[in-house]
């Protein structure tokens, strides 16, 4: 039977089968002391952490990633600009960034042809819901990033299991993980909507429009590109022009460049649509079977977060927009 399985710090989701395993590669029993230790020391760490006050919790969350703590007084670069942001964010940043509220807002921007097919939208996935969804299908929370169910059999997933599932998550207030303070207005629900799929039957590369507009001057859009997010994880970036740039440590680029899909440019002239009003903003889409599907619109990525390969794209890139 599979487990869901969400790293909520890392926020992915993934499947998992069988029974833990302890160090020794034996199921069952108690772990070893240091084992114990460390997982005491984790956890206490972790209350700790919940219980702060929000500024001090992303500047700590920060130094912890970065070794030293953001200038939020005066933020300059990229992911300082980001934590501003989680703490002062825009009131239209809740509207948007619920997956179930932006749907209006993109279908009369762009045009409900680019929203995924939706099966249903509830408070509470009941087994009248789940008897009446087909045979595969994605399930998702509307309020915080990694709360995902890929379902290709819906044999494998018993509602019971589902049930769990989605209750755990809508349970999560999101805004508290990493104190994106614009997740706090979202009320939790559930979307469940066509499971998209490429030629190849697999789950298509997901295309991150990340959209500035610098005071006077043209947009400038950095594309990044994500493959095999829910199992493989790598990612690229490009320019408009379809050129390879470095962003991201080595570690997680696939190191090849791609051709250019057919239909970035209307995806990236949806993009620059959506992102109309906004300094910065990241606007996701899945380019599947001849069609541009939005994905979501994301104020703060990574978290302010994002571990650049050179400090210095960081500063660029913050240098882009204005808070």
């Amino acid at each position: 039977m599979p487990r869901a399985i969400r790293n909520v710090m890392q926020g992915s989701l993934s499947i998992g089968t069988g029974t833990a395993m302890n160090a020794h590669g034996e199921s069952g029993g108690k772990p070893p002391l240091g084992q114990r230790l460390n997982q005491a020391v984790g956890s206490l760490r972790h209350r700790i952490m919940q219980a702060l006050p929000d500024r001090l919790h992303v500047a700590l969350r920060y130094r912890r990633v970065f070794g030293r703590f953001p200038d939020l007084e005066h933020p300059q670069t990229f992911n300082e600009k980001i934590c501003y942001r989680k703490l002062y964010p825009e009131p239209s940043y809740s509207i948007l960034s619920d997956k179930i509220a932006a749907r209006d807002h993109v279908a009369g921007v762009i045009g409900g042809e680019h929203l995924v097919p939706c099966h249903a939208i509830c408070e509470e996935l009941t087994p009248d819901i789940y008897h009446e969804l087909p045979a595969s299908f994605v399930m998702k929370a509307n309020h915080g990033f990694g709360y995902n169910m890929l379902v290709r059999d819906k044999r494998d997933y018993p509602y019971p299991m589902l049930y769990n599932l989605s209750q755990a998550w809508l349970g999560e207030d999101f805004s508290r993980i990493s104190r994106e303070a614009h997740y706090q207005d979202i009320k939790p629900r559930l979307i469940i909507e066509r499971l998209l799929l490429d030629e190849n039957g697999n789950v298509p590369k997901d295309y991150k429009f990340h959209v500035f507009r610098p005071s006077g001057q043209e947009p400038v859009v950095f594309i990044e590109v994500t493959h095999d997010r829910f199992s493989d994880y790598r990612v690229d970036f490009y320019d408009q022009q379809w050129n390879m740039v470095e962003v991201r440590e080595d570690r997680f680029s696939s190191g090849q460049p791609m051709p250019k899909p057919a239909l970035l440019d209307h995806a990236q002239e949806l993009a620059l649509k959506l992102s109309e009003g906004f300094s910065y903003v990241r606007v996701d889409f899945y380019l599947v079977d001849g069609q541009v599907y939005f994905g979501e619109l994301t104020f703060t990525p990574t978290a302010g977060l994002m571990k650049f390969k050179h400090h210095q794209t960081d500063v660029e890139w913050g240098r882009l927009f204005e808070l």
